[in-house]
């Protein structure tokens, strides 16, 4: 079991905490903080739980505090969490500084103090996974991509791969999928992390704006070019340039796009000088390349040179548990930058939140969990919180959803019936437990969460 110390110069509160604790965690208390330092030195504590004042100094924050510091000093991936119920912001500006994971707010809610051990062993886990890779030699960028299903694995490990080339890389996915951050991961990763990463959108301009962001231009190229300019390929030279929907380039910029990556040469719009660059290319798109090929919209023997290593980036809908990750990561992100908000969210707005289609995927999400950080009140996001256009939609097996408009059903017994009616069909096609959370995209883990939940029969 995961260690948790109790750290509370209040013997009822350390008691209270520890028969609410001890069915899940191997539990240590401490009443003061040369207590606490001498558990820190001898166990390897995972959480802990430290009340902001504590006797003698009643009147100081010094301390919890003072524990807070040790800990974080002494073992790097632990999470501390401060008790108090000092109600001063200031307080909690000084508190979230000093290092502490999380704050919560005496008088302790039991329930709402379980749901946040378990977000934080979590992220605890994604800590320790960080930490391992950086002893093992590993570079840290490619961590930033949250996440622990096996389409995430594999997307982590093509980074560590192809990070040390200079392989031209196309990434595909839908939008929102985090096809930028996969690239930055593959720049910071590599022997050009020092130098220039330029990110251009190529839907965002038109034809000869991009053109000339690009290539840059000479003076008097066009009407209103009165001085010379660089453009993204010179900029970023011994660097990397990340051309996203890079379907949307023009026939002639697709033209002088092969040359570059061919020759390593390009000239100015307007110019005769042949300029020489060296660029790491990584582009992305949403669309199917390979249909505009065919199509005749973009260029077979620029597509072969940009898909030298191709990368796909799955949708969250396909993700699984991985929602829930980062829904937590999320919220956890905005508390910090807010000082204030929710600390965590209860069982069946995660539910919703799992269930939803995120037809923008991780950017969607992301934007959720913030305006739930704005706009919730109490200390805790719950169904009610999620906005109605939410609740109304399921997931169908083909992958596409569909509004429920029964309004004698709860949101919550519709999406139970339909994981129960898909499990229970899946189970009796296939033998392996296995084949059937593959056929479901979702873990094995969560499945037999869900046969319990739902009380499925083992068929």
């Amino acid at each position: 079991m995961a260690s948790i110390l109790i750290v509370d110069d209040e013997k009822n509160i350390r008691k209270q905490l520890y028969w609410h604790l001890s069915d899940d965690f191997d539990v240590y208390e401490a009443s003061t903080s040369k207590e606490a330092k001498k558990i820190i030195d001898k166990k390897q504590i995972q959480i802990a739980l430290i009340d902001l004042h504590m006797a003698p100094n009643l009147d100081s924050i010094k301390s919890g505090i003072e524990v807070l510091t040790y800990l974080n000093a002494e073992i790097p991936d632990a999470i501390g969490i401060i008790m108090t119920g000092d109600q001063d912001p200031q307080t909690e500006l000084e508190v979230i500084d000093a290092g502490a994971w999380d704050i919560f707010k005496k008088p302790i809610e039991l329930s709402e103090l379980s749901v946040v051990l378990k977000r934080a062993l979590k992220v605890q886990g994604l800590v320790k996974q960080n930490l391992n890779m950086k002893q093992a030699g590993q570079e840290k960028s490619d961590l930033n991509i949250i996440g622990a299903c096996p389409a995430i694995e594999k997307v982590r490990e093509l980074i560590r791969q192809v990070a040390v080339t200079d392989a031209t890389i196309l990434i595909q996915g839908e939008s929102g999928a985090g096809k930028e951050l996969i690239a930055q991961a593959i720049h910071s990763n590599s022997n050009r992390a020092s130098r220039q990463f330029i990110a251009v959108n190529c839907a965002a301009l038109s034809e000869s704006l991009l053109e000339d962001e690009l290539f840059g231009h000479e003076s008097g190229a066009y009407t209103g070019a009165k001085g010379g300019r660089k453009g993204k390929f010179e900029l970023a030279d011994k660097g990397t340039l990340f051309l996203d929907e890079i379907a949307e380039l023009s026939p002639s910029a697709q033209g002088k796009l092969l040359r570059v990556l061919q020759e390593g040469t390009l000239e100015r719009l307007g110019g005769e000088r042949t300029i020489s660059v060296d660029v790491r290319l990584i582009a992305a798109t949403h669309q199917n390349l390979q249909e505009k090929v065919k199509n005749g919209k973009f260029r077979e023997d620029l597509f072969y040179r940009i898909n030298v290593i191709p990368i796909h980036t799955p949708a969250l809908k396909d993700r699984g548990d991985d929602i829930e990750v980062l829904a937590n990561h999320f919220l956890s992100e905005f508390r910090r930058k807010m000082n204030t908000g929710p600390t965590s969210i209860d069982e069946q707005a995660m539910s919703i939140l799992k269930s939803y289609s995120w037809q923008g995927n991780v950017r969607e999400l992301r934007n959720m969990i913030e305006r739930l950080v704005i706009l919730t009140k109490s200390q805790t996001i719950r169904e009610q919180d999620i906005p109605h256009e939410f609740k109304r939609e399921k997931i169908t097996q083909n992958g596409h959803s569909e509004i429920e408009l029964n309004e004698d059903v709860g949101y919550e017994d519709l999406v139970n019936q339909y994981r129960k009616k898909l499990i229970e069909q899946v189970l009796s096609e296939e033998s392996s437990k296995s084949e059937v959370a593959k056929r479901l995209k979702i873990n094995r883990s969560y499945l037999y969460e869900l046969i319990e939940k739902l009380e499925i029969k083992n068929i």
